[in-house]
């Protein structure tokens, strides 16, 4: 069954941006994103010991810097005095992980659409999802550029249906689900993120499309496999590669 109208018009999502070529979840790499060519950019925010947002995907600082400590001990600005680019390449040298608003300004000025992914630190769930949600009644122009929410915890997606209703939200799965219908309906998800498992396959993927449910798939470096995945029925893959298409 076909989507007639994606959340997601693109067949590609750049995984934390142009990350195979730049370090992820930095500024410079929404630049490279933008200038390959790709329309659509993942991203992950977390909470900061001063209860600020940053993107950083790990729970931790150590691997994506020069520094070592979980995120949620250090505030904004000694995350910011990081160097979160060399780990990469010396050419990125100084490199910061940006605050939230600061990536969404430069997602802005890149004219990218955007999944934003809030990592949950379970019991602080609401604390993320009501932040996020201030930045983003500032800085987002919806209606403009498409943007959705998406999260493994399904606490975090009841929030962000509570305090930002007009943003689509999307469910991250490990192993594509056998109702998927009845999952989105529980959760309240509008779209599926699926990790392409050795233990998902076609036949499962051959339920998701037929349910009519839109979900993509996660994280495909490979074209043909890209390829293959979107004959099963996804409507986009995410990749590492924003020029994977090309």
């Amino acid at each position: 069954m076909s989507i007639k109208h994606p959340i997601v018009n693109s067949p590609l999502v750049a995984h934390r941006g142009a990350s195979l070529v730049t370090p992820e979840n930095t500024l410079v790499s929404v630049r490279k994103t933008a200038e390959l060519g790709a329309t659509w950019i993942e991203t992950d925010v977390r909470l900061t010991a001063d209860m600020k947002l940053v993107m950083i995907h790990d729970e931790t600082v150590n691997r994506t810097s020069d520094g070592n400590g979980t995120v949620l001990s250090k505030t904004l600005a000694e995350i910011q005095r990081l160097d979160s680019g060399s780990w990469f390449a010396e050419e990125f040298k100084g490199e910061v992980a940006p605050s939230l608003e600061e990536y969404l300004d430069c997602i802005l000025e890149c004219g990218l659409n955007l999944q934003l992914e809030v990592k949950e630190v379970p019991g602080l769930e609401r604390d993320l999802v009501e932040r996020v949600a201030k930045v983003l009644e500032r800085k987002w122009p919806l209606g403009k550029q498409g943007i959705y929410i998406s999260a493994f915890s399904e606490r975090c997606l009841r929030y962000a249906a509570e305090f930002m209703p007009d943003i689509p939200r999307c469910l991250a799965l490990v192993a594509a689900p056998s109702d998927p219908v009845a999952l989105m309906q529980e959760v309240g998800a509008n779209i599926l993120h699926i990790q392409d498992m050795p233990f998902n396959s076609k036949a499962r993927y051959d339920v998701l499309k037929a349910s009519g449910v839109e979900f993509a798939i996660a994280t495909i470096n490979d074209a043909e496999r890209a390829l293959e995945l979107l004959e099963w029925g996804a409507q986009s893959v995410l990749s590492d590669d924003a020029s994977l298409f090309r």
